[in-house]
């Protein structure tokens, strides 16, 4: 059990990345349209994205357990508000994972006043989570990065009705070191403690809308991690999309009467 809340806490990790890695497009074909976007993630407060991936699980925890590899879907609702006023801040995700049997494990994350409460396996928890670690995660999901143009390759431009859409790759050999940036800067290494992530094969597409706004990442990649002494291969493609954004976003606040404190 201790192994699979793991496992299952990197998957997500690895999947919350997606919109984060999508805002990396810097190269001077693309310099106006990353600027716009830049400029209105610089002011966003509120946030409600959806995602929407399949995942192709394989490696020796699979084998050790005589399973073939397993396709499964992954669908999530985050939802943000007040990321700039820690007085106000809170956030929230809802997840749905569907195996190949098609049976479903949901589970969710609340932020609320100093406390993470997580609803997960038949388990509700709460621990304390400081309201700065928490605001650099949410900051994180919803700003753009600067990091360095020679990340990224292939970089294209194209029209998609109304909308206007970069797709580009991430070189391997700079990524790892990216993505620990990240995790960092998200607040998110505690999650990683004592596994070995590595990601490689990263395409993505983000679509901006003609008011400058990004509506949608699209995103796949392979991930390998190795969690004590075990490894797990992921192949993830989906895509998030973001509803109605620059406006506010209500957040539901769980009983929390019936959480724990988790040791």
């Amino acid at each position: 059990m201790k192994l699979k809340k793991r496992l299952l806490a990197v998957v997500l990790s690895g999947i919350l990345l997606c919109p984060a890695t999508a805002y990396a497009a810097q190269p001077q074909s693309a310099q106006t349209l990353y600027d716009q976007v830049q400029e209105k993630s610089e002011s966003i407060t509120d946030m409600n994205a959806f995602y929407d991936f399949n995942i192709r699980l394989g490696g020796s925890v699979l084998k050790e357990l005589r399973m073939d590899d397993i396709d499964m879907r992954l669908e999530m609702n985050v939802k943000m508000n007040h990321i700039k006023d820690p007085d106000q801040l809170r956030y929230m995700a809802y997840c749905r994972l569907t195996d190949p049997w098609d049976d479903q494990m949901t589970f969710s994350m609340h932020y609320l006043d100093g406390y993470m409460y997580m609803d997960m396996m038949g388990e509700k928890m709460k621990t304390p989570l400081p309201v700065s670690s928490m605001m650099e995660q949410s900051r994180a999901a919803t700003s753009a990065f600067d990091i360095p143009a020679d990340i990224i390759t292939n970089l294209k431009m194209w029209d998609e009705d109304e909308n206007r859409v970069v797709g580009f790759t991430i070189d391997e050999n700079m990524m790892n070191e990216f993505i620990q940036q990240i995790l960092s800067s998200a607040g998110m290494s505690d999650m990683t403690d004592g596994t070995n992530m590595t990601m490689s094969n990263m395409k993505g597409e983000y679509v901006v809308n003609p008011d400058g706004d990004l509506v949608k990442v699209r995103m796949n990649m392979d991930l390998s991690i190795e969690v004590e002494g075990e490894t797990l291969t992921m192949s993830m493609d989906g895509d998030v999309g973001i509803a109605d954004p620059g406006q506010p976003v209500e957040v539901p606040v769980p009983n929390i009467a019936e959480y724990e404190e988790a040791y």
